[in-house]
């Protein structure tokens, strides 16, 4: 018996539009490839080039000397220096005028900036300016006094004081609140603060932030018997205490008498003094610092002095 025949097999006619679209794109990708730029050769450097960069590496460093020597600050390499003394500006940001003349002397002072001085930010913006020049920033922050009155009269009303009925999370969040209207200062001091700097349960209760975050504290020692910075020693921050206020008897004169006596001072020990913006303060300043330099006192950054003493 025959076997049924099997049925053969029928083929799909092709698709002869997809055939013809896929050469067409195999076409053009090769044209595209043919046609297609080659990639830009390296540039080829002149033979001058070594040169121009070596000249203009040197203008710049001349540039550079001849502004340092013409408006650079004046320093003493802290080892060669017969005197070691540093200036804070305290009160910083209740005006421009005096605080733009002392920013503009040609040694490193320190400025500490009321927080809420009208121009604290703009200020410390100032200070931070010119990167050839750094300006060391402090908070100036408004503690108690004795006399409570001075905390309700002139600029002063415009300041959050640290009080002494203040519990410790007050404290602290005073301290905080400053720091962020001075948001780059290194260290904090006391403005007034008779009252506060000699209650030791006050002053404790700031120097965990101060350790934080790592600033120092500057006893401004605006009373004899101040714990200030005992407690700051006490809670491992790093500490130092004014000697001289410039300016603490008026006049030009008076002024001068102090700053003689704190370049003495600085012969024998790295000394801080404290200044106030004013017209006699600028002037005396400005007539002086030179003549201190040239006779081996040299000016530094607070911190400076913190460091040597540690």
């Amino acid at each position: 018996m025959a076997s049924a025949s099997q049925p053969s097999a029928v083929e799909r006619p092709r698709n002869p539009i997809a055939t013809i679209l896929l050469l067409a794109w195999v076409v053009i990708a090769c044209a595209l490839f043919l046609l297609a730029s080659p990639p830009p050769s390296a540039p080829v450097e002149p033979p001058e080039a070594p040169a121009i960069r070596q000249r203009t590496a040197e203008w710049a460093e001349r540039d550079a000397e001849d502004w340092q020597r013409e408006e650079g600050d004046l320093t003493i390499p802290w080892d060669q220096a017969e005197g070691h003394l540093a200036i804070v500006v305290d009160d910083v940001g209740r005006e421009l005028d005096y605080f733009d003349k002392l920013l503009a002397l040609r040694f490193p002072l320190s400025f500490s900036i009321l927080p809420g001085a009208v121009y604290a930010q703009g200020v410390a913006d100032r200070l931070d300016a010119d990167p050839r020049r750094p300006r060391e920033i402090l908070l100036h922050l408004p503690m108690e006094p004795l006399d409570a009155t001075h905390m309700q009269s002139g600029d002063d009303a415009r300041e959050d004081f640290l009080r002494a009925a203040d519990d410790p999370k007050t404290l602290q969040a005073k301290l905080e609140a400053a720091l962020v209207v001075v948001p780059d200062a290194v260290g904090v001091n006391n403005h007034m603060g008779s009252r506060l700097t000699t209650d030791a349960r006050a002053m404790a209760a700031l120097m965990p932030t101060l350790r934080a975050r790592g600033l120092y504290f500057f006893d401004s020692r605006t009373h004899p018997e101040t714990v200030a910075a005992t407690e700051a020693e006490r809670a491992g921050v790093a500490t130092i205490s004014r000697k001289f206020f410039l300016d603490h008897e008026p006049g030009k004169p008076a002024i001068r008498r102090a700053l003689a006596q704190a370049a003495e001072s600085s012969r024998h020990e790295p000394t801080v003094v404290i200044a106030h913006p004013s017209m006699d303060v600028v002037e005396v300043l400005r007539d002086e610092l030179p003549q201190l330099h040239r006779g081996g006192v040299g000016i530094y950054p607070l911190s400076r002095l913190i460091a040597a003493s540690r």
